[in-house]
């Protein structure tokens, strides 16, 4: 799941796939707020989920997000 999600994360902000699990993703790995949304169809398409968009705003780095749609996948 991890490997996925950071391959759709490196697609979508236009990076090579190597970047730091705490890496931010507004700061660090530049998702702007179009990306960010991109990002959110991108992960609930490719995990048949749906992440509800507050908690999806709580998302700072790679590895939040890692754990959040883990935590929806389980649900």
């Amino acid at each position: 799941m991890e490997q996925t999600l950071r391959t759709i994360v490196a697609k979508i902000a236009e990076i090579p796939p190597d970047f730091a699990s705490d890496a931010s993703l507004r700061d660090d790995l530049k998702v702007d707020s179009v990306r960010a949304l991109e990002l959110l169809f991108e992960v609930e398409k490719e995990f048949a989920i749906a992440v509800p968009e507050r908690r999806f705003g709580e998302v700072r780095t790679f590895q939040d997000l890692v754990k959040l749609v883990g935590a929806l996948k389980a649900a």
